[in-house]
């Protein structure tokens, strides 16, 4: 609790006030005071509307007035309903429930704790003439105009507010379960979809029948293949892993399955994919934090790639493994696979994938405090760039100066030297491709901590980077990002009276990265 106001019901009045001028619904004002007090979902509808609990039980003694002698409602009755699933409490039945409902003026669904195990009907989520339908479009149609209209960062901000606005309000509205058959029936769309999109019809039947049969497959059908991961790979630059991971897991299932039935002269070029396949399975469970999985994805994309014997993808593989030790703070593993990483690099002719494994090994030795071969591995890294031509069959397509400038902030962060790390950030957010919003954010984080480790902290200029770093979160939902975002507003927390340090809190809770 903010130490500015003399109790909870004072912050919780300001709060409420604040979010009813911005024109919030009750829901998501119910929701945020949910999440940020840790409180249940009775106590939080209670707080949002301003209610104690004595003023909750005369509203229902008014509306339902007791007969036959019973004892009227009490605040305890209200307090022992806010208390359960404690054992000090006692479970709300149905009628309680829709009783409450009425005076929150919300859903019986929306009081009750627990979890949702419902299914999703095997028909169509929603039919033509549901009156549903509309509010779904309308908002999908805004998504593509905010899309289509929007060039840079700066013009999104203002409608991608709004759109966030929209589209908590329609989920509000909606029916969990209809909300649940909507979202699984466009999963299933977008996943199907890319494997045979933009094939005409005969291509679209030698797709298929190397499908059912793995002794048709040719360089078109693995071409095909290579373009739905590609597509992918966009996808989780810009959208994050949800957005690609079940697609790429049933691409690699699918090439798994061709594999033993891939004629000789085909059988490495669809060893290689389903290397890379795995590979990228990896990164994305890398980015959804399950490190154990994304170890075991990159074992297996290493051990195809050299039996494919191809020894960029091999070297690529191994600059992902470095990452993932760095990350898991384990810097000198990560260097002993930066420098493997290095060795099969040096044997390619592939310059941006030479300065990508010099990147990842600065990285492990900056966490692992080796100043001076932090610094070599940066000058080899930019040394190396500057030789790299503009191929597009690169496995390090991703890498640029802009990323480069990024990890020199992320070194000279876990260095200490945070005046150098701000300049690096600021050098990296003006060369990094809009496009890649993980990286991004990550930057304008580091920034951000970079300000605030100077000797003279700024605050100010330090809040906002980590601000702008949560704004590109909610277009990027990487569980790496937001625990980083948590992790940063642990370094806030000694400013938590601060406006702006407050600004980012609400922006996290908004969000929903606190």
């Amino acid at each position: 609790m903010d130490t500015n106001y003399r109790s909870r019901r004072a912050e919780l009045a300001a709060l409420r006030a604040k979010l009813h001028a911005k024109g919030a619904p009750l829901r998501q004002i119910a929701h945020l005071i949910q999440a940020r007090y840790n409180l249940g979902p009775r106590t939080a509808y209670r707080y949002a509307h301003g209610l104690t609990q004595q003023q909750v039980a005369d509203q229902w003694n008014q509306l339902w007035p007791s007969t036959d002698g019973a004892s009227a409602i009490t605040h305890k009755h209200i307090s022992y309903w806010e208390a359960w699933p404690l054992r000090t409490g006692r479970p709300p039945s149905a009628e309680t429930l829709n009783r409450l409902a009425r005076i929150y003026r919300t859903s019986a669904a929306e009081l009750l704790d627990g979890e949702d195990h419902s299914q999703p009907d095997a028909g169509p989520a929603i039919e033509s003439g549901d009156t549903a339908t509309a509010e779904p479009v309308d908002v999908l149609t805004r998504v593509d105009q905010f899309i289509a209209a929007s060039d840079t960062l700066a013009t999104r901000e203002t409608g991608y507010h709004q759109l966030v606005q929209n589209l908590i309000e329609w989920a509000c509205r909606m029916k969990r379960r209809d909300i649940l058959q909507w979202l699984s029936a466009a999963a299933a769309a977008a996943a199907a979809a890319p494997v045979l999109d933009g094939l005409d019809h005969a291509e679209q039947e030698r797709v298929a029948r190397a499908f059912a049969t793995p002794s048709r497959v040719d360089d078109t059908v693995i071409d095909h293949i290579e373009a739905v991961l590609w597509r992918c790979m966009r996808q989780d630059d810009a959208l994050g892993p949800q957005a690609a991971l079940d697609t790429t897991l049933a691409q690699r299932n699918l090439v798994r399955g061709l594999l033993p039935s891939t004629p000789d002269p085909l059988r490495d070029r669809l060893r290689s994919l389903y290397a890379n396949l795995s590979r990228f399975a990896g990164w994305l469970s890398f980015d959804l934090g399950n490190y154990d999985a994304a170890s075991t994805y990159y074992e297996t994309a290493r051990q195809s790639a050299h039996q494919a014997h191809n020894t960029e993808l091999g070297a690529f593989v191994l600059c992902n493994l470095s990452h993932l030790a760095t990350w898991r703070r384990q810097p000198r593993t990560g260097i002993d696979h930066a420098l493997a990483a290095i060795g099969w690099a040096n044997q390619t002719d592939d310059a941006r994938l030479q300065a990508y494994a010099y990147d990842v090994a600065a990285r492990a030795y900056a966490m692992d405090h080796q100043d001076r071969a932090t610094r070599r591995a940066i000058e080899q890294a930019q040394a190396a760039f500057a030789t790299a031509d503009h191929r597009t069959d690169t496995y390090a397509y991703f890498f640029s100066t802009g990323q480069l400038a990024s990890t020199e902030s992320i070194c000279y962060l876990q260095l200490g030297q945070a005046e150098q790390g701000v300049e690096a950030a600021q050098r990296s957010l003006a060369g990094i491709d809009g496009s890649f919003v993980r990286n991004l954010a990550m930057t304008s984080l580091h920034l951000g901590l970079c300000h605030l480790q100077r000797e003279q902290p700024d605050v100010e200029r330090g809040a906002a980077a980590i601000g702008d770093a949560v704004l590109l979160a909610a277009h990027n939902r990487s569980a790496r990002l937001v625990e980083r975002l948590q992790s940063g507003w642990r370094k806030l927390e000694p400013w938590h009276d601060a406006p702006v340090v407050k600004a980012v809190r609400d922006q996290m809770l908004f969000y929903g990265v606190a």
